[in-house]
């Protein structure tokens, strides 16, 4: 298979091999220009650098799209759906000062001259001393979903009940004497029931136990609970009773103060918290298991190959060793049908140039012409030519000792 002769090249007279189109029998380098090899790599590469320009150009069309809005749940600057721009731009027609706090310590100034509060802590990010710290500093305390810590902390006469479904049959009617629920009439179902003094909104589907309510409020109605917040979105204020019941809830005092904590809000203790307490018990055992494994993956595949030979530039290879080494990397990937079909290519293109026939023949054309110029029957050639096909090694040999004798035949003539 070391003899294979492969489409496009040149025959080598005195070696007997191919050779890369060049008299000598040697290829310099790699045999391209450097615009050549260019080109190559920027074929392989190419595909990835497009992928990394795409992905540049989506951070950067993410960053500089961004409008400044506040995609968060409830925001009274988002727009969206889920957001609450609708229901605190029309708490400022009605004359109301909308203030959106961003921190702990601005909703606590903010609230400190009597205001309404409105806290919304889905996350937690409050603790129980930061929650303390705005009791009793707001005429009207709202609280949002409020969990059993906030409750704790601001609401102690106010106990969660579990939730509302929103497979309710219907609306919830307000059935209680609250004035701002009775002028909503009702309201969306979903979200979580409250028990308290004052709760309105109770779940039709609610079986036994103390009443609850989507709705709920102190003796003095100094702090309500809200239990389903998405009756304050874009998305559902104008369903129901729903912009009724935000609007008379958020609005009974001239400044409202919306603050939803962020994870800016944590507090942070005395001293740092090392990250290896954090982990579990079986951590350490297991690292120490990888770290085995890394070195023995190491000693395993880190051996090396010899030392280093250096060897200067350009290289010069011989056609009869790249033409070698091409037929031990067909013979060892077992590539018989592959190394076939390049010397059946490569004998069509030298018998069409030696019979006088264009390049561009049929198989069958080059076979009458062969036949016409040889003694050889037409149905042999046309064996060899076309319809023969090896299947091993030494199937092969044969039949490109065959190939080289026609080709000399028909020099010969």
């Amino acid at each position: 298979m070391a003899d294979m002769i492969t489409p496009g090249v040149s025959r080598n007279t005195d070696t007997g091999v191919t050779g890369a189109g060049v008299s000598t029998g040697e290829v310099m380098g790699d045999g391209g220009s450097a615009g050549q090899t260019a080109a190559a790599r920027l074929r392989r590469t190419g595909p990835w650098l497009i992928l990394g320009i795409l992905l540049i150009g989506v951070v950067l069309v993410g960053f500089l799209g961004r409008s400044g809005q506040d995609g968060g749940v409830l925001s009274p600057i988002n727009p969206a759906p889920v957001g609450a721009m609708a229901l605190a731009e029309v708490l400022g027609e009605q004359g109301v000062e909308v203030i959106r706090a961003e921190s702990l310590e601005s909703a606590a100034a903010a609230t400190a001259g009597g205001a309404t509060l409105l806290l919304h802590d889905p996350d937690s990010w409050l603790d129980a001393d930061q929650l303390g710290s705005l009791d009793g500093l707001a005429d009207r305390l709202v609280l949002v979903e409020p969990n059993s810590l906030v409750l704790g902390a601001l609401a102690r006469d106010i106990r969660q009940a579990g939730l509302i479904p929103d497979a309710e049959d219907g609306p919830l009617p307000a059935a209680c004497q609250v004035a701002d629920a009775v002028a909503a009439g009702s309201i969306t179902a979903g979200g979580l029931a409250y028990r308290a003094d004052d709760i309105c909104f109770p779940s039709a589907t609610a079986q036994g136990g103390p009443p609850s309510g989507s709705y709920a409020a102190t003796a003095d109605r100094t702090v309500v609970a809200l239990g389903n917040g998405s009756i304050l979105s874009n998305e559902t204020i104008d369903e129901d009773g729903n912009a009724a019941l935000a609007l008379r809830t958020l609005g009974s005092t001239p400044v409202l103060v919306w603050y939803q904590p962020t994870a800016a809000d944590l507090a942070l203790g005395d001293t740092p918290v090392d990250p290896l307490t954090l982990l579990p018990d079986w951590v350490n055992p297991v690292m120490l298991w990888l770290l085995g494994t890394a070195v023995l993956a190491v000693l395993w595949r880190g051996r090396r190959l010899g030392a280093l030979v250096e060897e200067p530039l350009p290289v010069v290879v011989r056609a009869a060793e790249t033409a070698e080494g091409r037929a031990r990397l067909y013979q060892d990937s077992s590539s018989v049908d592959r190394a076939a079909a390049n010397l059946r290519a490569a004998t069509l293109l030298r018998l069409a140039a030696r019979l006088r026939l264009p390049a561009t023949s049929s198989v069958s054309a080059v076979v009458d012409a062969a036949a016409r110029h040889t003694t050889r029957p037409a149905a042999d050639l046309d064996r060899l030519l076309r319809t023969d096909s090896p299947t091993s090694d030494a199937h092969l040999v044969r039949w490109s000792q065959d190939l080289d004798a026609l080709e000399k035949e028909i020099d010969a003539k």
